[in-house]
């Protein structure tokens, strides 16, 4: 895997701030994670778990947890080089624990493979302690979409 070093440079200068900053994706806001590390095909992210996020239970909704992997795992895919925009074909997730409002909660991700169709990323959530809560793999396929940064 090339890493896309504009990217990572833009990535790496935006340290610590809120990932919708210059993320076109609605969910992003949404999800108001913070970017904490970048890496050529890694991330790290954090999350405050908020009360519209939680299920009946009081514990962050499977569905919250699905859209933050995926977020993440798409958008590790940029500090590669590629020359198409992928979109995710499916999303396999362990959902392990829970996390209650107001926790904090790590993303991590890794690619594993970028090939010229289908690209192969890892994501896993912790809380603060360091417990893995879930962790999620998904293949993603290079639409005919150009990639420009």
């Amino acid at each position: 895997m090339e890493p896309n070093e504009q990217v990572l440079a833009y990535l790496n200068q935006n340290l610590h701030k809120k990932i919708a900053d210059g993320n076109p994706a609605p969910i992003g806001k949404w999800l108001d994670g913070t970017l904490v590390k970048a890496e050529a095909g890694k991330l790290t992210a954090e999350f405050v778990v908020r009360p519209d996020q939680l299920n009946h239970a009081g514990v962050i909704h499977g569905g919250v947890i699905s859209a933050m992997l995926d977020e993440m795992m798409g958008m590790t895919l940029i500090t590669a080089k590629i020359d198409h925009l992928y979109v995710t074909i499916n999303l396999y997730i362990d959902f392990l624990y829970g996390a209650k409002a107001n926790e904090k909660i790590t993303v991590t991700t890794e690619i594993h493979r970028v090939g010229k169709k289908i690209a192969n990323v890892e994501a896993k959530l912790h809380n603060a302690e360091g417990k893995l809560l879930a962790k999620g793999v998904s293949n993603l396929a290079a639409t005919s979409i150009p990639f420009s940064f």
